[in-house]
């Protein structure tokens, strides 16, 4: 094969693109569809929610599991039962999907940042620390990629200053600790089951926790915060999941581990192949020892002193190379999006302007997330890829690099 790329004329380096596709098997289908031929379609009466929340306790290690209709409702609800609200604030990540930041606005909260570690893209808990004002009340820790955070850190932090923590886990179910899941270490854990992720509902996800207030409090605030029938104590919302997803998601459940590992072989190999040009024109988060990776997404960090051609050239070159689950996740820091920087909110600027908050946030620079976002190139690791797969990807990424090589 030449060594021209695609993009520049050459043949691509896969005729079959490389595309993500969630694992569906025989067994998730036919159980989808006894679900909706009973007719019981709805989580109010039905079996499939609790059997779900029940597999997920166990997998995790967590008292309560509460099934919601997506991982930002998710986000939402344990924001809500943890009693996040008007004049409070709440330290997360600005390397990450919008819903780690807009729920926290979506309680009339005011979302801050602490930047991230360049070596794990994970938020830094020194950072974390700086960010700490009389007004936080809680950190949300998101597992980057599927990648832990250094929990011990953050939850003595914690500790310490008296905030609640909650694991925003929707890339990262599986993932592994210090012996410990993600998503069980602090007060409260949320996970997401889009198609992308570890496992799928199509669209869900669910709260964790061994809190008993905080479990009673998010079941209630998912259905709209009804006690009896048309009585209602709290203001909720309908974030329920259906039955049919639920049902997906208890077959998919079953075979996680399965899943998991295929991802980890994917990873493995790409590692295997990349590394005559890893601290040369690429670096990528290696797992450190004491954690599982879950490998939602590869994650690779340009060099780009050393290339002529930006991130997204280079993200447009592989796509021609056939490697068509290349992405950048992600492209803007949350601190310098204009949900964020033109603090707009519900409208009239609330929250940032609410009487109850009575002070003025200023976003300032994140120079590790700037970092990242300028450089980042994503592999969007799919649970049916083969070792053949990782071989094309660094045979793709490597020839791509080379050609645009200073």
């Amino acid at each position: 094969m030449s060594d021209l790329p695609a993009i520049e004329g050459g043949k691509p380096t896969r005729l079959t693109p490389l595309r993500f596709k969630p694992w569906i098997t025989d067994e998730d289908i036919n159980l989808v569809i006894d679900v909706l031929r009973s007719g019981q379609l709805s989580a109010i009466g039905g079996k499939w929610n609790t059997l779900l929340e029940q597999e997920l306790t166990k997998y995790l290690g967590t008292k309560y599991a509460v099934t919601v209709s997506n991982g930002t409702a998710a986000l939402h609800v344990a924001l809500k039962a943890i009693g996040i609200g008007p004049g409070d604030e709440v330290i997360t990540t600005p390397f990450t999907f919008a819903a780690s930041a807009t729920t926290i606005l979506h309680s009339n909260a005011i979302p801050t940042f602490a930047d991230i570690d360049r070596e794990t893209l994970n938020i830094d808990p020194a950072s974390i620390e700086k960010a700490i004002t009389d007004r936080t009340k809680a950190i949300v820790v998101v597992h980057i990629a599927g990648y832990p955070a250094e929990m011990d850190e953050i939850m003595k932090i914690a500790r310490e200053r008296g905030l609640y923590v909650i694991e925003d886990t929707a890339q990262a179910l599986g993932a592994i600790y210090r012996g410990k899941m993600v998503g069980s270490i602090g007060h409260v854990g949320t996970l997401s089951f889009y198609p992308t992720k570890t496992i799928t509902t199509g669209e869900g996800g669910a709260v964790v926790t061994s809190d008993d207030e905080i479990a009673s409090k998010a079941r209630l605030i998912r259905s709209h915060g009804e006690t009896g029938k048309y009585y209602y104590e709290l203001l909720g919302y309908n974030y329920r999941m259906t039955e049919f997803q639920a049902a997906l998601g208890y077959s998919q459940l079953r075979r996680i581990e399965e899943i998991i590992k295929h991802k980890e072989n994917f990873a493995k190999v790409l590692m295997e192949e990349l590394q005559d040009i890893e601290n040369d024109i690429i670096q990528f988060p290696r797992p450190r020892p004491y954690i599982r990776h879950a490998w939602h997404l590869f994650q690779v960090l340009l060099s780009l002193e050393r290339l002529r051609a930006n991130r997204d050239r280079i993200v447009e070159a592989l796509r021609a190379e056939g490697i068509e689950a290349t992405t950048v996740a992600y492209p803007i820091p949350l601190h310098k999006e204009p949900v964020i920087i033109n603090m707009m909110g519900h409208g009239k600027g609330c929250p940032w302007t609410c009487p109850f908050y009575g002070r003025k946030v200023t976003y300032n620079p994140l120079p590790n997330a700037e970092w990242a976002a300028e450089r980042v190139v994503t592999i969007l690791i799919g649970p049916l890829y083969t070792a053949e797969d990782a071989v094309d990807t660094a045979r793709a990424i490597k020839r791509v690099l080379n050609y645009y090589r200073k």
